[in-house]
C-alpha cells in the first residue's frame, strides 16, 4: 500500500515538473514576443513623434517667392511687332514723385533707343520724338492711371522698369542684335505678289415667298420679287514692295525685346507664385498630418504601457509561482 502511494506521488511530481517546464517555456516565448512588440511600438511611436513634430513645426508663412529674372540673351531673337497704342490723357491727382520717376525713366530709355537702335533706321523711317516714344513704348499715362486704380504696384513697376533698362542695354550690344539691325538698315524692298481673299457686295433680285411687299402677294404664287444684298468672296492678286521675310525694323526689334521681357517676367512670376502656393498647401497638409501622427504616437505609447503592464503581471505571477515552489520544497 505504501509503495503504491509513493509511486503515485512520484508520478504526480514528475507531471507537475513537466507542466512547470512547459509553462516556463511558454512564458519565455510570450515574454520575448511582448518585448519584441513593445520595442517595435516604441520605435514606431518615436518615428511618429519626430515626423509629426517636423510637420507641425513648419509654417506656410515661411515660404518666400523667389524673384523672377530675365537675361539679355533671351531677348535677342524676339519677334513680336505690335501696333502702338494711342496716347491717353492723364487724369489729375498723380503722385509728383511717381510722375518724376517716369519722366526720368522715359528720358533714359529714349536715350538708349536713340543711341543703340535709331542709328539703324532707314531714310524714310520716321524719327520718334520723346512723347511719341513714350506713347508707343512706356505709356506713362496708362501706368499712372493703373497705379491710381490699384491695378499696378508702383514699387514693383519701378523695379521692373529699372531692370528693363539694364537688360535692354545689354541686349542692344549682343552680336545677334547688331546683325539684325544692320540687316534692316541695308535691306531693300522687293516686289511681292500675294493672293488676298476679299469680298464684294452685289445686289440681286429674286422671289421671296414670304414677302408681302407687293399688292398681289397673296395670289398664287404667293410672295413678291425682292432685292437682296449679298457678299461675294473672291481672290485678288496684290502686288506690293516689302522687305525680305525675316527683316524687321529697328522699332519692331525694340518693341519685340520689350514685349519679350515683360512676357517672360510675367510667366516666371506666375510659375513662382504657383510653386510657392503648392508648397504652402503642402505645408498645411503636413501640419494636419503631423498632428495626426502625434496623436497616433500617443496612442502607440498607450499601447506600449498596456503591454508593459501585461508583462509586469506575467513577471509577478511567475515570481509568485517560484516562491511557492521554493516554500513547498523547504516545507518538505
Amino acid at each position: 500500500m505504501n509503495e503504491e502511494i509513493v509511486v503515485e506521488r512520484n508520478f504526480g511530481g514528475r507531471f507537475s515538473d513537466a507542466l512547470n517546464r512547459v509553462e516556463e517555456l511558454y512564458l519565455r516565448v510570450l515574454r520575448a514576443i511582448v518585448l519584441i512588440v513593445a520595442t517595435m511600438l516604441i520605435l514606431y511611436a518615436l518615428w511618429l513623434g519626430i515626423s509629426g513634430a517636423f510637420g507641425v513645426m513648419r509654417s506656410p508663412t515661411s515660404v518666400v517667392e523667389q524673384p523672377a529674372t530675365v537675361n539679355a540673351d533671351e531677348l535677342t531673337s524676339a519677334e513680336l511687332p505690335e501696333q502702338s497704342a494711342p496716347r491717353q490723357p492723364t487724369e489729375p491727382g498723380s503722385d509728383p514723385n511717381q510722375m518724376k520717376f517716369y519722366a526720368g525713366f522715359v528720358t533714359k530709355y529714349y536715350d538708349l533707343y536713340r543711341k543703340s537702335f535709331e542709328p539703324f533706321r532707314q531714310q524714310d523711317d520716321k524719327r520718334l520724338s520723346k512723347d511719341e516714344f513714350d506713347d508707343s513704348f512706356i505709356q506713362t499715362d496708362k501706368r499712372l492711371d493703373a497705379i491710381r486704380s490699384g491695378e499696378l504696384d508702383f514699387g514693383r513697376d519701378k523695379a521692373d522698369l529699372g531692370t528693363l533698362l539694364t537688360i535692354m542695354s545689354e541686349a542692344a550690344q549682343k552680336t545677334q542684335t547688331q546683325e539684325r539691325l544692320k540687316k534692316y538698315k541695308s535691306a531693300q524692298r522687293v516686289p511681292v505678289t500675294k493672293q488676298v481673299q476679299r469680298t464684294r457686295t452685289e445686289t440681286r433680285r429674286g422671289w421671296d415667298r414670304y414677302s408681302m411687299a407687293c399688292p398681289d402677294w397673296y395670289q398664287d404664287p404667293m410672295g413678291c420679287t425682292v432685292t437682296r444684298t449679298v457678299e461675294i468672296p473672291y481672290t485678288e492678286t496684290v502686288k506690293s514692295m516689302e522687305f525680305p521675310k525675316g527683316t524687321q525694323s529697328h522699332t519692331q526689334i525694340f518693341r519685340a525685346f520689350q514685349d519679350r521681357y515683360f512676357s517672360l517676367l510675367t510667366e516666371r512670376r506666375e510659375r513662382v507664385a504657383r510653386e510657392a502656393q503648392a508648397e504652402r498647401e503642402s505645408i498645411i497638409e503636413g501640419n494636419a498630418t503631423g498632428w495626426i501622427s502625434l496623436k497616433t504616437a500617443l496612442s502607440v505609447v498607450g499601447g506600449f504601457l498596456v503591454l508593459m503592464f501585461f508583462f509586469l503581471l506575467i513577471a509577478i505571477e511567475r515570481h509568485q509561482r517560484r516562491l511557492s515552489a521554493e516554500l513547498s520544497h523547504s516545507g518538505d
